[in-house]
């Protein structure tokens, strides 16, 4: 895997990381700006930096996973199948609040919209992600041979306990590149903010959005998993 992890990813990947990943497991971070991301500028990752880009988050987590391609043949069907799942997102819990309350991914989600327009699925859907109250999503996602994309962005400005707007339009972004490159399937995701500088709720939201992305990969990651154990009984 040495010449894959040279040509995929900068300086900034660990030993303790590139071992990691070699073991299958996840590896995940809150880096802040896209200039401290561990991907390369390689065509593969072009539609997912282009798109972070125009956002420019100053909160943004990153996750990638390595599966092997055999056995997980089906990955980009299987997984573009569990995005469309809006109940299943309602049911992860992320993080424990300070009143030791489970937090949910999102605490209501409701597709409204589902389109084709050429290659690409687009579907708009409502979510309630607290602390944050409600707002309207778009994911476009587009799927040929071995690559997958898959993007979300707030298509209306989010508000901080109704009253305080905290997110413009277009400033909440989730970006998943699948890929196969060699013998592997790489998983890079990307999850950003661009909010408001408020000393009350900045490191809040910061801990909030990266657990958030974290949960919601791994939760995909764990269904994946399932679906394969499924296929592989059947």
């Amino acid at each position: 895997m040495g010449g894959e992890i040279d040509y995929l990813f900068n300086e900034r990947l660990t030993s303790a990381e590139i071992l990691a990943l070699r073991r299958g497991e996840v590896v995940c971070n809150s880096i802040g700006k896209l200039k401290y991301s561990r991907i390369n500028d390689i065509p593969e990752a072009s539609q997912l930096i282009s798109a972070v880009k125009k956002v420019n988050p100053n909160h943004l987590a990153e996750i990638i996973k390595i599966l092997p391609y055999k056995k997980y043949e089906n990955l980009t069907e299987i997984v573009s199948k569990m995005l469309k799942d809006e109940e299943s997102y309602t049911k992860v819990p992320f993080y424990t609040d300070e009143d030791n309350e489970i937090v949910y991914l999102y605490a209501d989600a409701k597709i409204q919209n589902i389109e084709k327009v050429g290659g690409k699925e687009i579907i708009t859907e409502k979510f309630l992600m607290k602390p944050l109250d409600y707002f309207t999503g778009r994911i476009e996602s587009v799927k040929f041979g071995t690559y997958f994309f898959y993007q979300m962005k707030n298509i209306n400005r989010v508000r901080y306990k109704s009253f305080i707007s905290a997110i413009g339009k277009g400033k909440m972004i989730a970006v998943i590149s699948i890929f196969r490159y060699g013998d592997n399937w790489i998983i890079y995701a990307l999850g950003g903010v661009d909010i408001i500088k408020l000393p009350f709720i900045d490191k809040r939201i910061d801990r909030a959005f990266y657990n958030r992305i974290k949960a919601f990969c791994l939760f995909t990651f764990e269904k994946l998993e399932e679906s394969v154990s499924e296929d592989e009984e059947n």
